[in-house]
């Protein structure tokens, strides 16, 4: 009895053993075949038998793991599986692929298989299946699963086999659904397929809206003669939206026998188009057809420039501006210049919108033979004409066009001769150069002083040597465009002559316009130490008037040099002089003028002009300054502060401590917040820090916020204490 036990127990132990052993091995060797038929791990030839026995075991390995419980982890096999059909696919692989094929379609009809692997089966056949595949398919189409069919729908839309064709031919013979119909005729579209437009014509007719415009589209994709003839039948039916589907269908058929080079074509159906839509038009006022029209201008006009160019002239006198407009852009994209040329010619009868498009064109274009059309609507009595008119002629650029432009700047007004002068200043030209420079030495004085300021803008080589000899004219008007044209060439002119131009010249507007060109020359000055030490020096042997406005140029340069000559000026026993040098100091570009105005601002003798200048030139200096030291700064405003005479700086003194985030400033505002009259502008000033501390100390800068919202001074304090707290705070408005 115990023998027999333990012999049974070894027996059970071996079997156990064994299957265990063999259920790894058949493990392993499923997971060695998946890597083979993914073309990841060599593989032993195999007849089409073998493959479909191995192709069913790998798929039988799948299938569990596809339909699992868990739908996220039913991803990967459904890769592998996909992965096996790319690697059956491969070019030169035909049998693998049609062997895998076969065996797919055997398996989407095994009983209770879940719905998401049989899409996923026929979504394989989609990408691998071929004529085989077609009856499985067409089978499917009239499976109960809405899903599924459409998955076989489109299928076989991507399937290469003809007989797919007929699949979707007669599946759409027995639809009685629109929304299967639309999905049958869009796939027989894309299809392309021809013998489908008798089928899909018959269709225009539907009850359903969308199945007669989906019709119109599909037959558009086929295209072709058959697809023109089919989709005219539309015109026949009574107007309705389809009209203008129709119309952009036969549109589309056109451009693809555009790409296709079938130009005569492509033509006569633009054309018929064109004619068509434009009787529409005009027996239906109400319906837009311009989109037509537009397309089919501009399909007119690339299939045939020449041709259509005879067709321009009457077109441009349609009475829709959104049609004159499309012809005018249909001649831009074309490389024939016959559209354009023809267009010039027109240019003088064309109503003004259609002129300004022509000369836009013909400026794009830059037509040389065009400028004289352009010069005769100069005179448009339409301004927007006339500015376009001069644009073109800038970008065209001929000596002709220039001439033309130069009467209007000097003769011209308003925009216009705005235009003109900004036109000159670019245009190009072989004798521009040359004409400017003529009109410049001679002629009346209006006209030379526009050539001389010319001479500037367009930086006309020897302009700077030119420019300082108009100066020295003694006509004031050509000296004032000298210096004032100085200006635009300062980078290229020496201080020196410049001083000693500005010492001879007249003391009103010629020396103004001096000191404007000198303030230019010194703030462009390469080495400005040696340009202000120029001008300090003539300061020395001028006389007073110009000495002064020598010493107005000087905040141009912004030097040490500079400073030290204004600072010494600003504090002369000269009024005048003094007057000079505080107004020059209170422009002062750097903090380094600020000592010296404060100081000037204490003094009780000093003027009220004078401490206003000095007072808001100081605190300007102040509160911008944020390289200079905090503590310097802080110091500065304070003394402004205790030494102003009235409210209104005490009040600016104030702000400007809410520039300077510091706690000395934090400190003195609070003070200022018990004195009644100051105390919101101080609180205003203290939310102003608190925002500005919001980058470096965001703690600190919500804890002063929240102090001076507990205080509750005012609506606006509190606004603005509520924006630092909540992050969004942007600063005094």
């Amino acid at each position: 009895m115990t023998r027999s036990l333990l012999r049974i127990s070894i027996v059970a132990m071996a079997t156990l053993a064994l299957s265990v052993l063999t259920a790894s091995a058949n493990a392993q060797s499923t997971e060695e075949l998946i890597n083979q038929l993914c073309g990841k791990a060599e593989a032993p030839a195999r007849n089409a038998a073998q493959l479909a026995e191995a192709y069913q075991k790998a798929f039988d390995h799948l299938l569990p793991l596809m339909s699992a419980e868990d739908v996220g982890s039913r991803y990967a096999p459904q890769i592998v599986l996909q992965n096996i059909g790319s690697y059956a696919a491969r070019p030169g692989a035909e049998i693998e692929r049609e062997t895998l094929a076969k065996v797919l379609f055997k398996n989407v009809d095994r009983p209770n298989l879940d719905s998401t692997v049989r899409q996923w089966i026929v979504l394989q056949l989609e990408r691998i299946g071929k004529g085989e595949s077609v009856p499985c398919l067409a089978k499917l189409m009239a499976d109960p699963d809405e899903h599924l069919r459409d998955c076989a729908r489109r299928a076989l839309e991507k399937n290469p086999d003809p007989s797919a064709t007929d699949a979707l031919l007669k599946a759409l013979g027995d639809a009685k659904d629109s929304k299967w119909k639309v999905g049958l005729i869009n796939a027989l579209g894309t299809r392309q397929a021809k013998s489908a437009v008798q089928p899909i014509t018959n269709s225009l007719g539907d009850a359903d809206p969308k199945v007669a415009a989906t019709a119109v589209t599909a037959l558009s994709n086929i295209g072709g003669q058959d697809g023109v003839r089919a989709i005219l039948r539309v015109f026949d039916m009574p107007i309705s939206p389809l009209y203008t589907k129709a119309a952009q269908g036969l549109i589309d058929i056109a451009q693809e026998m555009a790409r296709r080079h079938d130009l005569a074509s492509a033509a006569e159906i633009y054309g018929m188009m064109y004619d068509g839509a434009t009787r529409f038009a005009e027996q239906n006022p109400d319906i837009s057809v311009f989109n037509i029209r537009a397309a089919a201008i501009t399909g007119l006009m690339s299939c045939d420039p020449e041709g259509f160019a005879a067709r321009i002239s009457e077109l441009m006198r349609d009475k829709d501006p959104k049609v004159r407009a499309a012809v005018v852009q249909a001649a831009r994209h074309v490389p024939s210049k016959t559209p354009t040329r023809v267009l010039t010619s027109l240019l003088s009868d064309l109503d003004p919108q259609s002129q300004v498009q022509v000369l836009a064109l013909i400026a794009d274009r830059g037509d040389l033979s065009a400028v004289d059309p352009v010069k005769k609507v100069l005179s448009s009595g339409d301004e927007s004409v006339q500015l376009a008119a001069i644009q073109t002629l800038t970008r065209i650029g001929t000596d002709d066009g220039a001439e033309a432009l130069f009467q209007i700047a000097v003769a011209g007004s308003g925009e216009t001769q705005k235009a003109a002068r900004e036109g000159l200043a670019l245009i190009a030209g072989p004798r521009v150069e040359e004409t400017i420079s003529a009109h410049a030495a001679a002629g009346q004085t209006n006209a030379r002083a526009v050539a001389i300021g010319l001479l500037g803008k367009r930086h006309t080589p020897g302009a700077t040597e030119a420019l300082l000899g108009y100066a020295a004219d003694a006509d004031e008007q050509i000296s004032r465009a000298a210096f004032a044209a100085l200006v635009d060439v300062a980078d290229t002119v020496d201080v020196g002559p410049l001083v000693d131009l500005l010492a001879k010249a007249k003391s009103g507007g010629p020396r103004d316009s001096a000191v404007t060109a000198l303030r230019a020359v010194l703030s462009a000055a390469k080495d400005k130490d040696a340009a202000a030490q120029a001008v300090v020096d003539r300061m020395k042997t001028a006389d007073a008037g110009v000495k002064i406005a020598l010493l107005s140029s000087l905040d141009a340069s912004g030097t040490t040099t500079a400073l030290a000559a204004v600072c010494d000026a600003a504090q002369s026993a000269d009024e005048a002089l003094r007057d000079a040098g505080i107004r020059t100091l209170a422009n002062w570009p750097s903090f380094e003028g600020v000592e010296t105005l404060v100081a000037i601002a204490s003094k009780p003798e000093t003027s009220l002009t004078h401490y206003v200048l000095a007072t808001r030139g100081a605190l300007r200096l102040i509160g911008s300054s944020e390289s200079a030291p905090m503590d310097q700064r802080v110091t500065l405003c304070l003394a402004t502060f205790d030494n102003a005479r009235r409210d209104d700086e005490k009040r600016q003194a104030i702000a400007t401590l809410g520039a300077l985030p510091c706690q000395k400033a934090v400190d003195r505002l609070a003070e200022l917040m018990k004195d009644e009259s100051l105390k919101t502008e101080a609180a205003l000033a203290t939310v102003d820090l608190a925002g500005r501390m919001l980058f470096t100390d965001r703690q600190a800068a919500r804890d002063l916020a929240q102090k001076i919202r507990d205080m509750n001074i005012s609506d606006e304090v509190n606004r603005r204490a509520d924006a630092v707290l909540s992050g969004r705070f942007r600063g005094r408005r």
